[in-house]
């Protein structure tokens, strides 16, 4: 099934903020770590960007394969199954940072992952509280 993709700033119920980390990261290794509670304050935590950049975060139900369709980054394989939704897109600071705000009951235990959009690159899949 192809990847439905949606830009909902909103769609996490969220008002999010955001904050960045010492000096300028090399690129390496992109990571994602997930912390807090749902529903409640959830903070998600990347290390490993390429500075500057602008990222999204991607969520779906579910782990598994899907190619973004269409885009500047069409091709790209992320490592969400089915319906994807883009949630919210903001920098990547100095490669690395944090990004905190309300989760709604709805997304609890989904999975979420990040996309560079100038790179493509993509983090590790982890999951909402």
């Amino acid at each position: 099934m192809k990847a439905l993709v949606i830009l909902a700033a909103l769609a996490l119920g969220a008002v999010w903020s955001v904050s960045a980390h010492g000096a300028v990261a090399q690129l390496s290794d992109y990571t994602l770590t997930v912390t807090g509670q749902c529903p409640g304050l959830v903070t998600i935590e990347w290390s490993g960007a390429t500075p500057n950049h602008r990222q999204g975060t991607v969520i779906a139900r579910q782990r598994g394969s899907t190619t973004i369709p269409s885009g500047g980054c069409q091709g790209t394989v992320l490592g969400l199954q089915q319906s994807v939704w883009l949630t919210h897109v903001f920098g990547t600071d100095k490669g690395f940072g944090t990004h905190s705000g309300w989760m709604a009951s709805g997304y609890c235990r989904w999975f979420i992952q990040l996309v560079e959009g100038a790179t493509c690159h993509t983090s590790n899949v982890a999951q909402l509280p």
